[in-house]
């Protein structure tokens, strides 16, 4: 079989076992290998989305649904700078990572902080992020749809199609290895950050108690700026690896909402926890979804309720988390 499964028709396709009757892997074998190594794939990215968040959550107390919305605008930023104005694959990374840095830090001064001051309550944080969410998605669709019609639907220029067949037909590309690798190489760099630097011992303090982070004598502004910067970030890269996974467009972050609060109530709001639970997600969602389309013909446009499912059972079975992994990064509020 030609290329990679896609995630939205790959496994309805009637070709499937006609195409991989002649290697030497079933094609129902060939098929879970395929659905783990995709859902790795996602799980890093769901992983990268759910800590941004997460930590957010931990310093702000905001949990914020517009948190998605920078994952498409990291896409977004990528594919201009990558693409329209050709500064290549590292130029498009690091705008992946700083526009939606500097939008996060934005969206607060001008949103939640505000709000913070005025003594607001977790149910006012709560709709004001839908609000901003609303203006960030539906501002992309206006600007994309005003500049080209290509830009509603973008896909960065892709990597070699495989670097190697695992028996002769699932395809390992560059992008299976780029993802769990920027999920490694972010969790390390946030571990490093939390325990062995004064600005990250200065953000735990804040998440601990930032009252007496304050009196004594660290600037909780500052720790406020630099925590939503991470959380943008995060989510941006997640972003700009999704876009040359598959297209993305200005909803693609609109999609990937319950599946990054599924990863973070999972895991708790715990650093470590949420990282472990973005990746069982993406797994999860791939296999089971493959398992259902093949034995019952359910689609896979059904599989963010898988997602919903995990959030809702969670919430009424373990609300405090099911991977809570507690760590020296993010402990929870006294």
């Amino acid at each position: 079989m030609r290329g990679r499964i896609s995630r939205s028709s790959s496994w309805e396709s009637s070709t499937l076992a006609r195409e991989v009757s002649t290697v030497e892997l079933p094609w129902y074998i060939a098929g879970i290998i395929r659905a783990i190594l995709d859902g790795i794939l996602m799980g890093s990215l769901f992983a990268l989305m759910a800590v941004g968040l997460t930590i957010v959550y931990r310093v702000t107390q905001v949990a914020n649904f517009a948190h998605a919305e920078y994952v498409t605008y990291g896409a977004y930023a990528a594919y201009v700078f990558a693409v329209t104005l050709e500064f290549g694959m590292i130029g498009g990374a690091v705008a992946a990572l700083v526009i939606p840095g500097i939008l996060a830090v934005v969206n607060d001064e001008l949103v939640f902080k505000p709000l913070w001051r005025r003594g607001s309550t977790p149910l006012h944080f709560l709709v004001a992020s839908i609000g901003s969410g609303l203006i960030l998605r539906y501002s992309l669709l206006a600007f994309a749809a005003s500049v080209a019609t290509e830009f509603l639907k973008i896909r960065l220029p892709v990597f070699p199609k495989a670097i190697y067949q695992i028996g002769g037909i699932v395809p390992v590309t560059y992008v299976h290895l780029l993802a769990p690798a920027v999920g490694v190489a972010a969790t390390v760099l946030l571990h490093l950050l939390f325990t062995r630097t004064k600005l990250g011992k200065a953000m735990r303090a804040t998440a601990s108690n930032p009252t007496l982070a304050r009196i004594t004598g660290i600037n909780i502004f500052l720790i406020r700026r630099v925590t939503w910067f991470i959380g943008g970030a995060l989510a941006g890269i997640a972003g700009y690896i999704y876009a040359y996974y598959t297209p993305a467009n200005p909803e693609t972050g609109w999609f990937f909402l319950l599946w990054i609060f599924a990863a973070a109530i999972m895991g708790g709001f715990t650093f470590y926890g949420t990282i472990i639970s973005g990746i069982l997600l993406g797994i999860i969602g791939n296999v089971t979804m493959f398992i259902a389309n093949q034995t019952v013909g359910l689609s896979t446009s059904y599989q963010p309720a898988i997602a919903l499912v995990v959030l809702v059972a969670v919430l009424l079975w373990r609300p405090e988390g099911v991977i809570r992994l507690q760590s020296l990064s993010l402990r929870t509020r006294a």
